[in-house]
This record gives C-alpha cells, structure tokens and sequence, in this order.
C-alpha cells in the first residue's frame, strides 16, 4: 500500500471533537516525544517516539494517555491511517478509499 503524505493544516481539523489546533497536535506530539501513529482500524494502533521505541500503556489493560487518546480519536473521526510529525511539520495519510468500500 502506497502513503500520500499530505501536510495537516486548520482545514483538516475544522470538524474535529472536541476542537484541536495545529499547535494542540505539535504540542502532544512534543510532550509524549512521538515520531508517528499508525492507525491499522478497529481501535488498533502503533504509537512510534523519538527514539523508534514504541510507546504503550503502563499495563496491557491500561489506556494512554488523554493527549494521545485526542489523537486517537482525531484520526478515526478523519479516516487517518498515519500521523507524523517531521521537520516540524504534521503530515497525515488517508486510509484508501475504493468503489468496493463504499
């Protein structure tokens, strides 16, 4: 599967609940040291840092943390399979979207 990355702006987030900011996602991006999520569907995700050490829960049960639950939720609600950030950019891909999907 090919990626189109494409730079995330205001535009993209204008839908978004409850309301994020280009500088609302820089910032968690920042906090929690995160290079990228990936978003594999059914509530199944890979959170990458800095480092290319992933990021997960406390415990096998637990949740992460509300920063990186927001993002979560944004990408679901948008249909992102990938969230970077680079360059001190955002970038973001689109799950594909075929005639058979829909």
């Amino acid at each position: 599967m090919h990626d189109n990355l494409i730079e995330l702006d205001d535009h993209h987030l204008q839908h978004s609940i409850p309301t994020l900011s280009i500088n609302d996602v820089i910032d968690i991006f920042i906090a929690y040291d995160v290079s990228f999520i990936r978003n594999f569907g059914s509530d199944l995700y890979y959170v990458e840092m800095v480092d290319g050490e992933p990021l997960v829960p406390m415990n096998a049960m637990g949740s992460y943390p509300p920063g990186i639950e927001k993002l979560f939720d944004l990408m679901t609600r948008e249909r992102m399979n990938m969230l970077s950030y680079r360059g001190e950019k955002l970038w973001f891909s689109y799950f594909p979207v075929n005639d058979e999907d829909l």
